[in-house]
């Protein structure tokens, strides 16, 4: 290149593409001949870090420089426009851009344009494309106007980001405006910036305007406001999420009803700015407490009343048991003394009848006399001490096992313990618990069929098994005891546990109705949890859950 044009050095790929392209053969001519304003601006242009284009001469021939270039895009006009004249070079914009270049070129004037929309032919295509620019005039030697530079900033991300922004906060207003929640913006020092309809409505304000600043503080309950400003100041040190339960007045009942109020940090490039939040009435809440808790206190004292009640029945309880024990057994031991004379010494001598009738006699005084034995056991269950001691479950079933020998072998039964377990229990209850369940099982056997009961165990944890009586973190014992019986329809799972409850006729199975109610009152001095599952000729599972230590 001729040191003549050293006004075409650097400049990147555009001062390259000048320095190459034959300019002779352009009404221009070799660089050499052009005026020195074109060459210190077209200098200044190819140097420049901004976009910029140079409209030159009457036919306003374009220039532009590498900041300029991606505007342009991959599939359009660069490099084609390099010395072109303007309206060919931007044809399909000329409609638009004409006038503006005319008020530079004939009256000298700037002009300053933002965001203005032009489209142009870039990528293959016509695009929509925003542009904020300045055009100046290029004054030549004779001080005319023989160009105009155009500064230059596609701002399509921008206007459209705006764009964006201003529906989403129209959606955002919208919404907001729907919902019965209160919704508020504040700055950090606790200026209102927003708020929904529902709380403009509630505090009796028609324009967003007019609930702006402090003016809150006109309807926070006076007795809240310490706590409203503590509540927030701890928030903005220590930028965290607050919620606030205060009074606000209504404007239509000059009344003050009570609010939760949720607040979380709102942030810009990083920096807290202020809080985002909702409100939401908790009034009927907090009537309904202060309601819960007198009724609670009711309850209290109605509840103390019940235990004085409870315990004079305990006492008449255990006075019952004393009268069973003593005066009830010492007629029916007579009873029982004087049938036995009369099996050895005249039973032979009655008739047919008589003897049918003297069974019914045997069997209703063994009735009785099961009947009084599990009314004292029942009543024994709440009044005897509890000594907790630590046994070994395999033991205490072989005790059982021993005493239902007779039953066993009568049935042919069997009774297997798959696992056993060290438990903290009161011994001589927990022995009568899995004696009435086991015995329970071997008597509910079906005629067809050998009893087969299996027991297991396993440590579990309160979070295993859903009961709110028990323990959080306490291990427990799960003990469980499946039988192949009869069974019993599902509803009934829970009315089995009741006193005198029975699922069938004493001619079908011998029973008190009441050695399942003092299994369930032996787990719950255990401080555990009984339950049973079944159905009809399928057999049981009744599972027993107690802690492991007391």
């Amino acid at each position: 290149m001729n040191k003549k044009f050293h006004f075409l050095d650097d400049g990147g790929e555009m001062g390259r593409l000048m320095r190459e392209k034959d300019w002779s053969l352009t009404p221009l001519g070799p660089p050499d001949g052009w005026p020195q304003s074109l060459r210190t601006t077209i200098n200044i242009l190819l140097n420049s870090p901004f976009p910029m284009l140079l409209f030159w001469g009457k036919t306003l021939k374009s220039f532009y420089n590498d900041a300029y270039r991606p505007i342009l895009g991959n599939d359009g006009k660069h490099p084609r426009i390099l010395g072109l004249n303007g309206k060919e070079a931007w044809n399909e914009v000329w409609e638009e851009v004409e006038p503006m270049l005319k008020v530079v070129t004939d009256k000298g004037e700037s002009i300053w344009r933002e965001n203005l929309l032009i489209p142009i032919f870039r990528n293959g295509r016509i695009e929509d494309v925003y542009w904020t620019f300045s055009y100046s005039p290029v004054k030549d030697e004779e001080g005319d106007v023989s160009g105009v530079l155009v500064i230059v900033t596609d701002t399509t991300e921008a206007v459209l980001a705006e764009r964006r922004l201003k529906e989403s906060e129209r959606r955002f207003r919208e919404l907001a405006n729907l919902s019965p929640v209160w919704i508020w913006v504040t700055d950090k020092e606790i200026n209102i910036q927003y708020a929904n309809r529902a709380l403009l409505d509630y505090v009796g304000i028609e324009e967003e305007e007019d609930f702006t600043g402090q003016v809150w503080v006109d309807v926070v309950h006076p007795d809240d406001l310490d706590l409203v400003y503590a509540g927030f100041g701890h928030a903005v040190e220590n930028k965290t999420d607050f919620a606030l339960e205060y009074r606000v007045k209504r404007h239509s009942t000059s009344k003050y009803e009570w609010f939760k109020v949720l607040g979380v940090p709102k942030y810009e490039k990083e920096e807290m700015v202020g809080f985002v939040g909702t409100a939401m009435s908790i009034d009927k809440q907090k009537s309904f407490a202060d309601e819960l808790k007198m009724e609670v206190e009711n309850r209290t004292k109605e509840l103390a009343d019940s235990n004085i009640k409870l315990e004079a029945m305990n006492k008449e309880l255990q006075s019952f048991a004393y009268i069973s024990s003593h005066d009830l057994q010492e007629p029916l031991r007579k009873i029982q003394m004087f049938t036995e004379i009369l099996l050895d010494k005249e039973y032979d001598k009655l008739s047919d009848s008589g003897k049918t009738k003297f069974k019914k006699i045997q069997s209703a005084a063994f009735r009785m006399q099961s009947l009084i034995n599990d009314l004292l056991s029942y009543s024994r269950a709440d009044t005897e001490q509890r000594v907790f001691e630590k046994i070994e479950l395999e033991n205490l079933v072989e005790d059982v096992k021993s005493d239902l020998g007779e039953e066993l072998q009568k049935k042919n039964g069997k009774i297997t313990l798959l696992n056993s377990s060290e438990l903290e229990v009161v011994p001589f209850q927990f022995r009568q618990l899995v004696y009435n369940l086991l015995s329970n099982s071997l008597k509910y056997a079906k005629n067809d069929t050998e009893p087969d009961i299996t027991i297991d165990t396993e440590t579990i944890t309160n979070a295993q098994i859903i009961d709110d009586n028990l323990l959080e973190g306490k291990e427990y014992v799960k003990i469980t005891i499946i039988d192949n019986g009869i069974g019993f329809e599902e509803h009934f799972s829970k009315k089995i546990f009741e006193v005198f409850q029975r699922l069938h006729t004493k001619q079908e199975y011998v029973g008190t109705g009441i050695g399942l109610a003092i299994v369930k009152k032996i787990v719950q001095n255990h401080y555990g949890y009984i339950s049973a599952t079944s159905e009809l000729n399928k057999g049981s599972v009744f599972t027993v859950v107690v802690p492991k230590q007391q």
